[in-house]
């Protein structure tokens, strides 16, 4: 079964895994079908929402001004490359709770999110904390593998960014994107 990862990231130098959720599509995917539904076309609850394939539809939510902004910061968060600096963690927990609650909670299928503000809450002693949002993908926070030294180059850590930085950029233009 897939997982989700949540690191602990020094931007520029390293992350170090902090912890595994177990089935990834209690993770982001459960962010992308609750916007897409409310927000794209209003097809209905995950998993039938048809997202996977719109996500040119998808991912330019976090831009538009009439969703509430903790809703666009959580999305922002399941992003590649994206991660919350540590003076953060107690607004993405807030944020993370107030799509909780805009949302609810489906008994019916896995959502880490409860779990994901309490690790923002545990304040973890690291810079920021990223994510590789499921197990099936590569690791956004690992660089390529080199052959040469069979281990992991860095990644460009230039592609690497803040949401919450770049979140109050977008809310001072309307052309800002990560």
């Amino acid at each position: 079964m897939s997982y989700t990862t949540a690191y602990a990231v020094w931007p520029g130098e390293r992350h170090e895994k902090l912890k595994d959720f177990r089935n990834s599509h209690g993770s982001a995917p459960v962010v992308w079908s609750k916007l897409f539904a409310r927000y794209v076309d209003g097809s209905g609850p995950y998993p039938n929402s048809g997202y996977m394939f719109r996500t040119e539809e998808l991912c330019p939510l976090y831009k538009r001004k009439d969703i509430p902004e903790p809703l666009r910061s959580v999305l922002m968060m399941t992003f590649d490359d994206a991660y919350v600096a540590r003076e953060n963690y107690a607004r993405a927990a807030d944020d993370i709770r107030a799509f909780l609650a805009a949302f609810g909670l489906d008994p019916s299928f896995a959502n880490h999110w409860p779990a994901i503000a309490e690790l923002f809450d545990s304040n973890p002693e690291c810079p920021a904390i990223g994510f590789r949002w499921t197990s099936v993908c590569e690791d956004p926070f690992g660089g390529p593998w080199n052959e040469e030294t069979e281990e992991y180059d860095q990644p460009d850590w230039s592609k690497k960014w803040d949401v919450y930085a770049e979140f109050g950029h977008l809310t001072n233009t309307q052309d800002a994107a990560p």
